[in-house]
């Protein structure tokens, strides 16, 4: 079992308030996603290559991309998230062209959001680690849409910073956000966890 921090404030460690939480889809979970209200924050799927030494968001050429194993991941769990009938609203990522692809190809559709950036990964900086902090839980502010789900796909970075847990390429961690930004990690879902459920939740 992956440890995850629930609600984390700035100062504190993450590891000194980590705890455990599911990996997998429950009924109560998948009514709660059903009914909306709540955020599926994706780290990108399967890549190939490498990022540049100078990396230009915008410029593919310049960064490590999708696998077409990833591009197919991508496809078939947005096909999954279909046919569980979970309603998705907003549907964010970051600038890197992994992130932009991923989203794209599991939802239909993706605002690019320049906040969903991680410069923390090559400076190391405590304030690039604040910014990045910072721009998730502010994002996470702007609760969904009614009745629906909002769908986050990024590094997978700016929410281990957050919470000191690690996701996989295409795994899942399904989000309840508050007002204020904070926020609960309710599970972990990876692409056989969604296939599992489609199973038993048509």
């Amino acid at each position: 079992m992956r440890r995850v921090l629930a609600t984390l404030p700035l100062l504190l460690s993450p590891a000194a308030l980590a705890q455990a939480v599911p990996e997998t889809v429950t009924p109560s979970l998948l009514a709660g996603l059903r009914a909306g209200g709540l955020v599926l924050y994706f780290r990108h799927f399967d890549t190939e290559g490498a990022d540049a030494a100078t990396v230009n968001p915008r410029d593919c050429f310049t960064q490590r991309n999708l696998s077409e194993e990833g591009r197919v991941n991508a496809r078939e769990v947005g096909g999954l998230l279909t046919g569980l009938r979970i309603p998705i609203g907003t549907v964010l990522s970051g600038e890197y062209c992994r992130n932009r692809e991923s989203a794209a190809l599991l939802a239909g559709r993706v605002t690019p959001t320049p906040a969903l950036n991680n410069p923390y990964f090559r400076t190391g900086t405590e304030a690039d680690r604040q910014r990045v902090v910072g721009n998730l839980r502010a994002l996470l502010k702007v609760l969904p849409q009614t009745g629906t789900n909002t769908v986050i796909v990024t590094h997978e970075q700016n929410l281990r910073l957050t919470t000191g847990w690690m996701l996989g390429e295409g795994e899942a961690a399904i989000l309840k956000a508050a007002p204020d930004g904070s926020f609960r990690v309710l599970a972990r879902v990876t692409r056989e966890g969604w296939q599992a459920a489609l199973v038993w939740g048509r």
